[in-house]
């Protein structure tokens, strides 16, 4: 990903800037593609019915991520809208990027477009969910736009409802599998320690204490 920080949607049109390699590395660390064998799967839109129009073959070869054997499917239009909503969900802060500013709409254009099943589960609803957002938000103005990114929240709808939740779900995911969402919790993990200082003083007493409650 890259270390420049892009153009928020809100001042202008999100650019895509996660490559293919890294894209398909990140739906792996999410945890979500799963292993070939399963026969043959469809990518890309259906062209009607229940019709298989091409299958995957083998897994793509990161090294050579240009040759991936499926296109992102997301249109300019889903991709925006998909901006918007994700730095909606996950705003710059004075401490932490936003959605976009990680590239997390490369990361959800790639999730719909991959062929694996749980990818493909995911694939309407979320396109469809784009779909009907985008008419309310890419050329509201600002008051608009946020009502109706904010109705996403509460309705009662069920297919809204549905795109919201896994939308978001997606969105977090991704966002706390980078080096800045890390950062962004506290999480300190794999960084080796020179010595084990142990329990603090505080932790001791606490259990000091409920020893002596069971007589110990």
């Amino acid at each position: 990903m890259s270390d420049q920080a892009p153009t928020p949607p809100e001042t202008g049109p999100y650019v895509s800037k996660v490559d293919r390699r890294t894209a398909l590395a990140w739906i792996g660390v999410v945890g979500a593609a799963t292993a070939v064998g399963a026969g043959v799967v469809v990518y890309g839109p259906k062209t009607g019915g229940d019709k298989i129009t091409r299958g995957y073959g083998t897994d793509p070869k990161l090294t050579k991520p240009e040759k991936a054997p499926w296109s992102r499917i997301m249109t300019d239009g889903q991709l925006q809208t998909a901006a918007i909503l994700a730095d909606f969900i996950l705003p710059a802060t004075a401490t932490a990027p936003s959605a976009t500013q990680l590239g997390i709409p490369d990361f959800l254009d790639e999730w719909v477009s991959a062929p694996y099943p749980d990818q493909i589960k995911d694939r309407g609803a979320i396109m469809n969910g784009l779909n009907a957002l985008s008419v309310h938000v890419l050329k509201a103005d600002a008051g608009a736009r946020t009502a109706a990114l904010t109705a996403l929240q509460t309705s009662k709808d069920e297919a809204t409802h549905k795109f919201f939740r896994r939308f978001r779900s997606l969105t977090v995911g991704a966002y706390y599998t980078t080096e800045a969402g890390f950062k962004d919790i506290g999480y300190i993990g794999n960084v080796p320690r020179a010595s084990d200082p142990g329990p603090s003083a505080e932790v001791k007493a606490a259990i000091e204490s409920e020893l002596a409650k069971l007589g110990l």
